[in-house]
């Protein structure tokens, strides 16, 4: 029987990348120019990210034990694959200094870039799945149709207080756009690995068609405390680095720390429920009018709200977060435990269940949760 764990195999990943790091931090670089430095430079960022998810994934899936000792079978086939890589990666530069040196070839740090990116989401991989099996077991359907992923970002937009930079920030930390097609982009989640499609979209809006009231200053409480983002368990030893670890990128480096969500989806009076506040102001490239605007749904809104591709598709489905606050009811578990399940009170309710495609969603807004505009001094706003 196999005795490989996410944790065991993640080792040997950690491993390969020191093995690297060290040929290179000790090598002769006296002769060294750009692209020898930057491949230093790639292999210490690849190290420190890896280090950053191994710390704080955990936290997501109730703690590091389930993370480090988790054995679904799809997690181990994409680490495996990953060692496999990461080792052949490593004796390239072994084979290299052993060849004594010499100019290194560009293409090993677009391996490192690429490598470096699919440990990243296979990280976040395992513990979605990792909690995906924790709400079937505990049978949490309201909370648990979205991937962990848009749990990140929907617990910031329900955050009272929370700056209008902090979605997008979050959504950035849970995947990333990409042009899907000549007329169409698409976000791609690092957990689930769904996509999300906006058609007929020059670019992806960056503002909300109309911004919400801004949130009046938090009265002074001194019996509240602010909640910690991260457990006691991320300051553990690991077996990820033998280095402290090194800086971002300047590209990342000045970016805040998004909290991520730590299975607790019960919201207190710090947060306020989610307007109707969808629509954002796109521009059409099929359009016969040249630059025609167009509604369409604001790209966090949609990330927030995403659940797991159903087997064998690659579209995420969209729950709708406007309903499916209205759209359960309590019974109890007959467990020993007596949990309180969440159920749907229809159970082919696409608001409930997801919708297929992003145009489905956005119909769904305009028929049942188009904004009502109303007048006020400071102009329109959402009511």
């Amino acid at each position: 029987m196999s005795h490989e764990t996410v944790g065991s195999l993640l080792a040997v990943i950690a491993n390969s990348l020191n093995d690297g790091l060290r040929i290179l931090m000790f090598a002769d670089k006296r002769t060294w120019g750009p692209d020898e430095f930057e491949q230093l430079r790639l292999l210490e960022e690849a190290l420190d990210e890896a280090k950053k998810d191994f710390q704080e994934l955990p936290d997501l899936v109730n703690g590091r034990t389930y993370y480090e000792n988790d054995r679904i079978n799809e997690s181990l086939e994409d680490l495996r694959i990953l060692c496999t890589r990461f080792e052949l990666h490593a004796q390239t530069f072994k084979d290299w200094v052993r060849g004594g040196g010499g100019p290194i070839d560009p293409a090993w740090a677009h391996e490192t870039t690429e490598l470096r990116r699919e440990l990243h989401r296979a990280q976040c991989r395992a513990a979605r799945r990792i909690h995906s099996a924790q709400q079937i077991d505990a049978a949490v359907t309201a909370t648990g149709a979205r991937c962990l992923g848009a749990l990140q970002v929907y617990r910031v937009q329900r955050q009272r207080h929370a700056a209008i930079e902090d979605e997008r920030l979050a959504c950035a930390q849970t995947g990333r756009f990409e042009r899907f097609d000549d007329n169409s982009i698409a976000f791609v989640c690092d957990f689930c690995d769904g996509f999300l499609v906006w058609e007929d979209l020059r670019a992806m809006p960056t503002t909300r068609a109309v911004q919400q009231r801004p949130a009046p200053p938090p009265s002074p409480s001194p019996s509240r405390q602010p909640p910690t983002p991260f457990s006691s368990s991320s300051s553990s030893n690991t077996t990820t680095t033998t280095s402290p670890p090194t800086p971002r990128t300047p590209s990342t480096a000045s970016t805040p720390n998004i909290p991520r969500d730590t299975n607790n989806y019960n919201m207190d009076d710090a947060t306020v429920p989610v307007n109707p506040n969808w629509q954002a102001r796109g521009i059409s490239l099929t359009s016969a009018a040249a630059a025609e605007a167009k509604t369409v749904v604001f790209a966090p809104v949609a990330i927030a709200n995403h659940a797991a591709p159903a087997p064998g598709d690659w579209r995420a489905r969209i729950v709708c977060p406007y309903c499916d606050e209205d759209a359960y009811y309590e019974v109890q578990g007959e467990d020993d435990m007596e949990r309180v399940r969440y159920v749907p009170l229809h159970d082919d309710d696409a608001a409930v269940t997801g919708f297929e495609s992003v145009a489905d969603f956005q119909e769904h807004l305009e028929w049942s949760h188009a904004p009502s505009i109303v007048s006020g001094a400071g102009g329109c706003a959402l009511m």
